[in-house]
């Protein structure tokens, strides 16, 4: 046995299409609260369903609890391709099938409380790694691996009787995107397109005066990374990174012609690697954001446009060299994007551009990788409130050179997506 390792127990999911396992060392798993669920050679989608086999039981309405269970899912699944000058000289293509399916399951506890799960997972039409985790990281600073399964919601809400102030205890979703046809944030937005991501914590929302709303977020960081983006060199090795916060002031209120007007701060203690991760020095990161949009309508048949922009700096940045670029000196920590919008240019189709720039310091954006320029054109056609496809095409181009790179990398890539709510 390891030495100071205290067992826990296991869970073992058995696929039967081949009696072949899959040989991931078990105490790497065990340590990290996994569930270990060995790999299908004979069948990629056996995983899946296995993986509905074990949620369809737990759907089931509740008999005898004392109250009612409340249960749904929705699934988002596509066709995906990129193409990629790269930094060396050469090219590279992709393409892929992509889902993500998620499960939820909810009980009003009484007047004043619920309790909420959901288990989500994405999958691939190549490489998956079939795995129930009970991690509390992700795979990679950017997100977990084609076939994990999570839970991405577990926790406990409190609200008051008038509605004015609500309490999240556990693991729960955090998203403050410009509401366009593109939604995108440079700050918050745990789960986009078919990923996965989650905060653990605290969450506190309070209704404020004139229509402002006051929201505060308490997020536990695991040693070994974090559940929602966080890219290099943030790094939470330093116990004092074990805790962050994010505050933030917003209105969804009219306003003349603006819908959203929102201030943000986001502090992760002791993260930032300022000379890379080998360097033991760590600072805090500290960012600020500022968002708005507004809309003006175009016609008496409900047609509107509506522009909406973000701004954001990050006030401590790494070295360049941290980040593998040429030259000396802090990185610059500035973001933006701008977008421009039709709604319902014929009822329920919807047409977004975005442009958008994150500078190499900001590193927590799960829409904008750092260092990069981003160009958007978005088509969404909405048929219920619960059924919808969308078509993107997509621009990314490097802004620095990196140290070796012949050229700046270049990418292009496109989906077309269908996303199904069951309630």
């Amino acid at each position: 046995m390891h030495a100071g390792y205290r067992e826990r127990p296991q869970v073992v999911i058995v696929c039967m299409c081949r009696m072949q396992w899959d040989r991931r060392p078990a105490l790497q798993d065990l340590q990290r609260g996994g569930v270990v669920m060995p790999k299908c050679f004979g069948n990629r989608w056996c995983g899946s369903l296995v993986l509905a086999a074990l949620l369809l039981p737990g759907l089931a309405p509740a008999q005898g609890s004392g109250g009612d269970w409340r249960y749904g899912a929705d699934l988002r699944a596509g066709f995906f391709a990129s193409e990629r000058d790269r930094r060396d000289g050469g090219e590279q293509s992709d393409e892929s099938l992509r889902a993500r399916l998620r499960f939820y399951l909810q009980r009003e506890l009484s007047p004043s409380w619920l309790f909420r799960t959901r288990l989500a997972g994405s999958f691939s039409s190549e490489d998956n790694d079939f795995a129930l985790r009970l991690d509390r990281y992700r795979a990679t600073p950017t997100g977990t691996r084609a076939g994990e399964v999570h839970f991405d919601e577990f926790y406990a809400r409190w609200q008051d009787a008038n509605n004015r102030h609500q309490l999240r205890i556990g693991r729960f979703q955090t998203a403050f995107n410009l509401p366009v046809v593109p939604g995108k944030s440079l700050d918050r937005n745990d789960a986009s397109n078919v990923g996965i991501g989650w905060t653990d914590g605290l969450y506190w929302q309070s209704q404020l005066e004139s229509g402002w709303e006051w929201h505060a977020i308490a997020q536990a960081n695991h040693p070994l990374g974090a559940s929602n983006t966080a890219r290099r060199p943030l790094d939470f090795s330093d116990d004092g990174s074990r805790l962050g916060a994010y505050l933030a002031l917003r209105s969804t209120e009219p306003f003349g012609p603006l819908s959203l007007r929102m201030l943000s701060l986001n502090w992760v203690p002791d993260s930032l690697a300022v000379n890379g991760l080998s360097d033991p020095r760590r600072e805090d990161y500290l960012t600020v954001t500022a968002k708005a949009a507004a809309g003006w309508p175009m016609s008496e048949d409900g047609r509107r446009f509506v522009l909406a922009g973000e701004y954001g700096r990050a006030l401590e940045t790494p070295q360049r060299p941290a980040l593998g670029l040429v030259g000396s000196g802090r990185t610059a920590g500035d973001a933006y994007q701008i977008s421009a919008n039709i709604f319902d240019l014929a009822p329920g189709h919807h047409v977004g551009l975005v442009v958008g720039r994150a500078h190499a310091g900001w590193l927590t954006s799960n829409d904008y990788r750092n260092n990069d320029d981003l160009y958007e054109i978005r088509y969404q056609r909405r048929f219920t409130p619960d059924l919808s496809i969308e078509v993107r095409f997509r621009i990314r181009q490097e802004i620095e050179r990196r140290i070796g790179a012949e050229r700046l990398q270049h990418d292009r890539d496109l989906y077309a997506r269908v996303t199904w709510r069951i309630r």
